[in-house]
């Protein structure tokens, strides 16, 4: 059984899966030509949730961990003394993230 989960999302890791799988290719495993003719093949599909779940996962990788500009724009702030805290607003997007989660 070959399993593909990049569906399309990394094609250049898909080929070499499939040239080995059509090469008779085990896996690791030993064992003959004729024990890979003897098996059925069959493919694995992601569902689109999982795919989407994938590219937000590669989305997250490569996304930067900290916003250097709104981090110095915050700190100037801090340092003219004209930095508000909007207890509401912190606590209504607490919520929204509840809301998203439970």
């Amino acid at each position: 059984m070959v399993i593909d989960s990049n569906n399309g999302i990394n094609p250049a890791n898909t080929g070499n899966t499939r040239a080995r799988a059509a090469a008779g290719g085990t896996g690791g495993r030993e064992g003959g030509a004729g024990e890979a003719d003897n098996r059925s093949r069959e493919d694995v599909v992601l569902s689109p949730a999982a795919q989407s779940l994938a590219r937000l996962g590669a989305q997250i990788q490569t996304a930067t961990d900290v916003d250097g500009d709104k981090v110095a724009a915050i700190k100037q702030a801090i340092e003219n003394g004209r930095f508000e805290i909007n207890a509401e607003r912190i606590a209504d997007r607490l919520l929204q993230q509840d809301d998203l989660l439970g």
